[in-house]
């Protein structure tokens, strides 16, 4: 220790103070706060803007409640009915550029009163679309906000599809059955197939491809898209609460069917299979 520090009244940081006086650091505060709240502020008016733009930009989709899981559980529990085919949903991914054509595909299908579903578009087919015979047709939740590496913006928005189609409150359904606009179902020997599972438990129910390429590929344990797949409702349920943020996690995943997968896998249901559902690849 130096014999300066031993002077009585010395001050070692006197020559801080003669650089920094107090009334500057006092004012350099004042600025900085004053700068942090504009800040804040700024933020949270453009917040509060963009909230509002953006929430008139959704579709009518968002207005609808959450179905009510509890309710629906009481009804499983009570009713020991064999699963027929008013017990499915089904949800098609389509877009307006090949829905016209591929809609002959669900025609060959669809029964009018007795299967229940939409095909998903990504925007309002207008007339081209509108008093056609057939599934019913909705417009896409909003999809081009999650990121997305690589593949198409129609594979982020395919991907949502038994999300949405879960959020439309469709009352009495056991099974969500996703697929193409070119899938081909056959409802009664589907809803056979299915009632072999129980409902009432996270069931995720598919087939592998036919294309051994693509099964390597993309996995084994996977159930694509193009040959259908189907997932119980207390899957379905948990998979419209974890969909959107398995989308940016798996944003390198190509397919819609290979995010719908991970989102699963992340879940802890594995794939059951059943030899009836096939994906060919021409």
């Amino acid at each position: 220790m130096s014999p300066e520090s031993n002077i009585p009244g010395h001050d070692p940081f006197k020559a801080l103070k003669l650089i920094i006086p107090k009334d500057k650091t006092r004012d350099a505060l004042t600025i900085s706060l004053k700068a942090a709240m504009a800040t804040i502020l700024i933020l949270s008016i453009s917040l509060a803007a963009f909230s509002a733009v953006y929430s008139q930009t959704q579709p009518d989709f968002f207005t609808w409640p959450e179905p009510d899981t509890d309710l629906y559980t009481a009804l499983f529990d009570s009713d020991d009915s064999p699963t027929n085919v008013s017990h499915l949903a089904f949800g098609i991914g389509g877009s307006t550029a090949t829905w016209p054509k591929r809609a002959r595909y669900s025609d060959l299908w669809w029964e009018a009163g007795a299967t229940r579903g939409y095909v998903f578009l990504e925007k309002d087919p207008g007339g081209s679309g509108s008093g056609r015979p057939g599934i019913g047709n909705r417009v896409s939740s909003e999809w081009r906000r999650f990121r997305r590496k690589v593949g198409s913006e129609a594979a982020v928005r395919i991907a949502r599809v038994g999300s949405d189609l879960f959020r439309v409150g469709l009352p009495g359904v056991r099974w969500f059955v996703m697929g193409d606009d070119d899938t081909v179902f056959f409802p009664e020997n589907l809803a056979a197939v299915l009632g072999r599972h129980d409902h009432r438990r996270m069931v995720y129910v598919g087939g592998n491809s036919e294309s051994v390429e693509q099964d390597v590929m993309h996995g084994y344990d996977m159930a694509f898209g193009g040959g259908g797949f189907a997932v119980s409702y207390p899957l379905a349920a948990e998979l419209a609460a974890a969909m959107d943020g398995c989308l940016n996690r798996y944003h390198y995943f190509y397919g819609s069917d290979q995010r719908v997968w991970a989102c699963i896998g992340e879940l802890g249901v594995g794939l059951t299979r059943e030899p009836g559902f096939h994906q060919v690849f021409s």
